[in-house]
């Protein structure tokens, strides 16, 4: 007899391994916030060692959204580093203080911007060729995101 959980693990990697750019960067902020959001959790039970846990991979997470970045691509990215770079100072804050506080502000940005990637990708996948300016004659070849190199999921 299989084990739910053995069933599930294997419809998650078959998830990751064939999504689409936008949705690895959707499934990533999930992660992180559901990290986060737990950690709070734990917080208030003063389970301090899987606070630290759940932190860590949330931190984890952000670092991979980071390391994801092309920061040639347009100088829009390096804002968009700097935004990463500073929900990673919150969980890190977070962790040292064993503070729900910073979680929470995490948790409204990381949402935010969840969302936001979440709408790009959509109104991308609506986009047509007719959809681009008629004065070019060759319009650039379109990815999945401008700003994101390929995402390697966190183990």
């Amino acid at each position: 007899m299989s084990r739910p959980w053995g069933t599930y693990h294997s419809y998650k990697q078959v998830d990751v391994e064939t999504a689409s750019q936008g949705k690895l960067i959707v499934m990533l902020f999930n992660g992180a916030i559901r990290r986060a959001s737990l950690a709070k959790e734990l917080i208030a039970d003063n389970k301090i060692a899987q606070v630290h846990e759940n932190l860590v991979r949330a931190q984890d997470i952000i670092a991979e959204l980071r390391g994801a970045l092309d920061l040639n691509a347009s100088p829009v990215v390096a804002d968009i580093d700097r935004v990463y770079e500073y929900l990673g100072h919150l969980l890190i804050q977070a962790n040292i203080h064993k503070s729900a506080q910073p979680i929470e502000e995490f948790l409204t940005h990381a949402e935010q911007l969840r969302d936001t990637w979440q709408e790009a990708f959509t109104q991308a996948a609506k986009e047509t060729p007719e959809d681009l300016p008629q004065n070019e004659p060759n319009p650039p070849a379109r990815a999945n995101t401008p700003t994101q190199k390929p995402v390697q999921t966190p183990t």
